[in-house]
């Protein structure tokens, strides 16, 4: 890949995580402090993975049937602009359910499309999945400090407060669609929303028996997404540091990109993806704890493995398995499985954890999910036989 077009992926993929950084870590602290309940929490939380079960291979399949997949994303994209910004005046329960929905049916399928079209390239012109993807990990990072300088410098803040996250998503969500046009095209060649090809490589033992491993270690993580900002809310971290605690997580995640390539070659995916389940169990576990600043920032290094690891890892996974002309598709319904149908279930089941046993609790519960998740990993995945591209610098 020349490095032109790879400057054009990186910046990219800055513009499409950005955004993220900007939503994710603050969405859920201000609906607690709305005053919604650990059980509606757990509703919300769920929204977007239930969502994602059904929408993405939808997404991917239309994106896969079109002269060129941009013009998918981008129309994704722009959705997720236009809803995002009226969750800040939905003060009731129902009304910000309805645009969680809405919200949700855009948001999260832009990322499959893209990392369809870049391991398109990267399999056509050669280069390393993981330094493109990097970037995109830097543009989640940035919010995260920027924020620091923006919200109040204790825990004491209103739901009014966190009211910057919702127009500067906007914002640079808009960017973002602007930028598509900057990638190169990419026609899929799918014959219809079913095709049998499709049906007949997504019923493979090995992507089955992956997506189960993959479904159950993501469900186990979204107890980490959802309940993160409120356990550093309770151990008394102000808001103005919040979001550096995941900066840490996004620093680490970013070194790792950087070297994945390297350790994906040398230890092989099955044992990449079991490091990568290792790490969700163990930082759960210790999450289970309450933590003083210094140790939740020592946790947080694990995110290389939790992140990192596990994402380059099932998503080479699925692009060995996937035939090229599927390839939105096969990314699209990987998406619906691990965040969607794992993390729809996972974010539900930790706002009951939450409320019958406590936040730390929960932490301890999900821990094992995950712990059954790595044996499960050790003794049925497979390494594949034949890579049909190398998006992690293989």
């Amino acid at each position: 890949m020349d490095r032109e077009l790879a400057r054009r992926f990186a910046s990219f993929y800055f513009l499409l995580f950005l955004p993220i950084g900007i939503q994710a870590p603050y969405l859920f602290l201000f609906f607690k402090r709305q005053g919604f309940s650990d059980s509606q929490l757990g509703t919300l939380a769920a929204v977007t993975p239930l969502l994602n079960a059904f929408v993405p291979p939808l997404w991917g399949a239309l994106a896969d049937m079109r002269r060129d997949r941009r013009s998918m994303l981008a129309a994704l994209l722009l959705g997720a602009a236009l809803v995002f910004p009226w969750l800040a005046y939905a003060h009731s329960y129902v009304a910000t359910l309805a645009l969680m929905l809405a919200f949700s049916a855009f948001a999260f399928s832009p990322a499959a499309i893209s990392d369809a079209i870049a391991l398109e390239n990267v399999e056509q012109r050669g280069g390393d999945y993981g330094r493109l993807r990097l970037w995109g990990s830097l543009g989640f990072a940035v919010p995260l400090l920027a924020f620091g300088l923006i919200l109040r410098k204790d825990t004491a803040g209103s739901a009014a407060s966190l009211y910057p996250i919702f127009w500067s998503y906007t914002v640079f969500r808009l960017i973002s669609v602007a930028w598509v046009r900057m990638l190169p095209a990419s026609r899929g060649k799918r014959r219809g929303l079913f095709d049998v090809r499709a049906v007949k490589a997504f019923t493979q033992w090995p992507f089955v028996v992956l997506a189960l491993c993959s479904v159950l270690a993501m469900g186990a993580m979204s107890a980490y997404y959802l309940y993160f900002t409120i356990y550093l809310d309770e151990v008394g971290i102000a808001d103005n540091l919040k979001g550096y605690f995941w900066a840490i997580a996004v620093a680490s995640e970013t070194g790792m990109m950087l070297v994945v390539g390297r350790l994906i070659r040398r230890i092989g995916l099955k044992w990449a993806l079991a490091l990568s389940i290792f790490g969700c169990s163990l930082r759960l576990f210790v999450f289970s704890f309450p933590l003083g600043p210094l140790e939740i920032a020592a946790v947080q290094l694990l995110h290389a493995l939790t992140f990192t690891i596990f994402t380059v890892a099932t998503i080479t996974f699925v692009s060995r398995l996937t035939p090229p002309e599927l390839r939105a598709s096969g990314q699209s319904l990987w998406m619906a499985l691990t965040g969607g149908l794992g993390a729809a279930a996972g974010t539900k089941l930790a706002g009951m954890a939450a409320g019958a046993v406590g936040l730390l609790g929960m932490f301890r519960l999900f821990a094992g999910g995950a712990a059954v998740a790595l044996v499960a990993a050790v003794l049925f995945v497979r390494e594949p036989e034949t890579p049909n591209t190398a998006p992690s610098g293989q």
